[in-house]
């Protein structure tokens, strides 16, 4: 039996569209939150446009629906031209069949699928747009999001600013901004501090890591690690980066983990070099697990959650020399450290599950916080 927690709505059916359960901060809040509502006694169907496992747990009582879209690099245009238009009738048969109280789509491509799919349907369905706001989009993907995200019953956007865009852009008045949840961080009090500095995020140009990898050569310790965990198409050129400085006993990366929690309670500080960010979840959960961080202000994310010099340090995307000179001064502080963390775990709080989880169902729920 599913350990139901009171809450203040009767228990509804709710169906979660997502395209994958890889590794990633969008598929593990994904996770996170149909495990939250799933705990609270909700009946929670996940409906993948792809097909595959989910690379973070789910409690047993989430089922998971694939619809085994395909769209490989050798495939061709007619091959998933003809899957597309499957999946768009699957995705209608499955939604129509569950009935659920409302459907959560996540991703701009698979809202706008899920928009068009359910269309006549009477169902309530709600997206969320995890994107950044300022990602460039094809213009076949700018009118459709202009036709269908008017017709959504609502909008969650994960900051102010992407609200206010996304508002400009789609004219739907139920628009609100609720950022992604940080899941529950245990850190074992048996695990020691080592000299560390940790990142995690895919090996995506996106995401900086060769900016990181600069600025911990300039720094030269030797007696301190840099750990960088995540998938991606850039794992050879940061490989290759990192033998060119002759870090490869220093510089490390160990691939995508599904529990950060030990990398995070060994860690002395996290540094997030994202160069452009929609939110930035493994900082949050940096911030949850008390480390102090360094993180590039770049112009969605990291500025809504770091204090700077409060809770953390914010710089100019790009600058390494800066990056360079905030690690040094945290390595060399240790009270600075633990002040800027406990500030940091402090401030995470409003990011719990809990929360986030229930303003999420209230919005779909009752259109709140608009």
């Amino acid at each position: 039996m599913p350990d139901v927690k009171k809450h203040n709505s009767k228990l509804v059916k709710i169906v979660l569209v997502t395209p994958l359960l890889d590794h990633g901060g969008g598929q593990r809040f994904v996770t996170e939150l149909a495990n939250h509502w799933a705990k609270q006694g909700h009946d929670v169907t996940i409906v993948l446009l792809r097909s595959g496992a989910s690379f973070y747990p789910l409690r047993p009582e989430v089922k998971v629906i694939a619809l085994g879209y395909t769209h490989e690099p050798n495939q061709s245009k007619w091959k998933t031209v003809k899957s597309g238009i499957e999946t768009f009738f699957k995705l209608r048969r499955v939604i129509r069949s569950i009935r659920p109280r409302f459907v959560l789509s996540i991703l701009s491509s698979t809202n706008i699928l899920t928009l068009a799919a359910t269309r006549f349907t009477n169902t309530k369905v709600y997206v969320n747009d995890i994107m950044s706001p300022y990602r460039n989009r094809s213009t076949w993907e700018k009118r459709c999001r202009k036709l269908l995200y008017r017709k959504a019953d609502g909008v969650i956007a994960l900051t102010g600013i992407a609200k206010s865009i996304i508002q400009k852009e789609t004219k739907n008045p139920h628009v609100v901004a609720i950022p992604n949840p940080v899941k529950k961080i245990v850190l074992d009090q048996n695990i020691a501090k080592e000299k560390m500095i940790l990142n995690v995020g895919r090996l995506d140009s996106a995401k900086g890591q060769h900016f990181l990898i600069d600025a911990f050569y300039q720094l030269n310790r030797p007696d301190y690690r840099l750990v960088i965990l995540g998938e991606g198409d850039k794992r050879k050129s940061l490989e290759k980066q990192i033998k060119s400085y002759k870090l490869e006993d220093t510089v490390l990366l160990p691939g995508a983990v599904i529990d950060i929690d030990p990398w995070l309670a060994k860690a002395e500080i996290f540094a997030f070099p994202s160069v452009t960010e929609s939110w930035g979840l493994a900082l949050t959960e940096a911030m949850a697990a008390g480390l102090p961080c360094v993180s590039f202000d770049c112009e969605v994310g990291p500025r809504e959650m770091i204090n700077d010099g409060k809770n953390g340090f914010l710089i100019p995307v790009g600058d390494v020399g800066g990056l360079r000179q905030k690690l040094a001064i945290l390595i060399g502080d240790p009270k600075l450290r633990r002040r800027l963390g406990n500030q940091a775990k402090i401030d995470a709080e409003m990011y719990n599950i809990e929360h986030i989880g229930d303003r999420f169902f209230n919005f779909c729920t009752n259109n709140e916080y608009c």
